[in-house]
């Protein structure tokens, strides 16, 4: 809210100054409220000739969280090693959420081919936390067998006496193409990072400020906010060869280098 007080507040003072210069430059405000891709968005428009217009505000999603699976990657020595060991059966899934922060401010300009078109183009960026999905395990310290596994600790410590095992064979969650190892704790807690700022392209129909008091716009894009990252804590992680069920939406979310933007969004002038 914060950002679009203050977006508001920008707008209406610099259309305040330039409307007593020049009548043809930012002489008319409006304020607008849609819904899309990008979440809920609130924000305020000007334009800053017939051809430009330019809008400013905030987008949020409700952090819903998403339960899914990541499986567990291992081979069958290290299955044998492990429920010899522990005397108990090892897992193939660990139960996850992932809760995506896609909450965001845009700065995007409208540009019109003639005064009296609604056809635009629009480009601009927006802005937010590079964060924009975490994943960590349901249950705290669910994956504590794993951690001691991989360090051999506990039951575990002389577990290469068995010939069956190196110290190199660990055991971890598949995050799509990354290898998750827990921590000391036998938490896991991952996210996926993108760019914080994300430059924005589209197409779309209406004005920024409608003609009238009140107006309708749709528009159509793409953010560019690059090649997502895996990080566990600080930690950013390498892809490997891997390629787990992790119940598609991190997993697709992983992969995507540009966000798709479709919105509608009601406007009404107030100047």
């Amino acid at each position: 809210m914060k950002k679009f007080l203050l977006a508001c507040g920008l707008l209406l003072g610099v259309t305040t100054v330039f409307a007593q210069e020049d009548k043809m430059l930012f002489n008319h405000v409006a304020v607008g409220a849609g819904v899309g891709t990008t979440g809920i968005t609130i924000d305020a428009s000007t334009t800053i000739t017939p051809y430009v217009g330019v809008r400013a505000g905030v987008n949020f999603l409700p952090k819903i969280k998403v339960n899914t699976e990541l499986d567990l990657d291992f081979n069958e020595n290290i299955r044998t090693v492990y429920e010899s060991a522990l005397n108990e059966k090892l897992p193939e899934t660990f139960d996850v959420q992932g809760k995506p922060n896609l909450t965001s401010g845009h700065v995007l300009f409208d540009l019109y081919p003639s005064k009296h078109s609604k056809i635009h183009l629009t480009v601009g960026a927006y802005f937010g936390s590079s964060d924009i999905v975490s994943v960590y395990n349901k249950e705290d310290g669910a994956l504590k067998n794993i951690y001691d596994f991989n360090h051999r600790r506990g039951v575990f410590e002389n577990i290469e006496q068995f010939g069956h095992v190196t110290s190199e064979d660990k055991l971890g969650l598949v995050l799509g193409d990354y290898f998750i190892e827990p921590d000391e704790n036998g938490n896991a807690d991952a996210c996926i990072k993108v760019n914080g700022f994300r430059p924005y392209l589209g197409l779309g129909w209406g004005r920024a400020v409608p003609k009238n008091r009140i107006g309708f716009q749709f528009d159509l894009g793409v953010q560019f906010w690059g090649s997502p990252k895996i990080y566990l804590q600080d930690k950013q992680l390498e892809e490997t060869d891997l390629d787990g069920d992790d119940g598609g939406l991190v997993k697709t979310l992983s992969k995507i280098t540009v966000y798709p933007c479709l919105s509608f969004r009601l406007v009404g002038r107030i100047l």
